[in-house]
């Protein structure tokens, strides 16, 4: 199985990889706190409803709308440490020069599917945001849980372009 190592990059990577880096561990950070509101909103809401048969009204809508979130703003940040899961049981014992090929190809089709998924978001947003769609308790806005979504796959998409032409070095040297 391949280890996860993480190293300390910003200084090879150079002043937009740091900018980008920066971004991305903002966005992890956002991702952290609306988990950790999700989860003291679900202990508050269980808590009411077993003691006190009082649950936080909407707390389903709530939990469903900051997950998607959650998961959108942490995705920049687990790409750029290149933290998502691989399967490695063909190329562990591959040329380096050959999985930073079959790496660069992965994102690129990692950006391409981000850039989509970004303007499609965008796009739901704003037919969301005309129909005047809401929650069904709470009424709030649908098009609101899209609006974080937005930045952070387009900041996917750039990540994962920033980390291919890491991939071309690697396959050039």
């Amino acid at each position: 199985m391949a280890e996860l190592i993480l190293n300390d990059t910003s200084q090879s990577r150079g002043p937009a990889g740091r900018i980008i880096e920066t971004i991305c561990k903002f966005f992890a950070i956002c991702s952290g706190l609306v988990l950790t509101a999700m989860a003291i909103m679900s202990i508050a809401s269980i808590v009411g409803r077993t003691f006190f048969s009082s649950p936080i009204v909407g707390d389903y809508e709530l939990v469903q709308a900051l997950c998607a979130i959650a998961v959108s703003m942490s995705l920049p940040y687990t790409h750029w440490i290149r933290g998502h899961v691989i399967v490695d049981f063909f190329t562990a014992h591959a040329n380096p020069k050959l999985n930073a090929l079959l790496d660069l190809l992965a994102n690129l089709i990692l950006a391409l599917f981000a850039g989509v998924i970004t303007w499609r978001i965008w796009k739901g947003l704003w037919e969301l945001k005309g129909s005047m769609e809401a929650s069904m308790l709470l009424d709030i806005p649908t098009w609101w849980s899209y609006a974080p979504m937005v930045p952070s796959f387009a900041l996917l998409c750039i990540t994962a372009l920033y980390v291919a032409g890491d991939d071309l070095r690697k396959i050039q040297s």
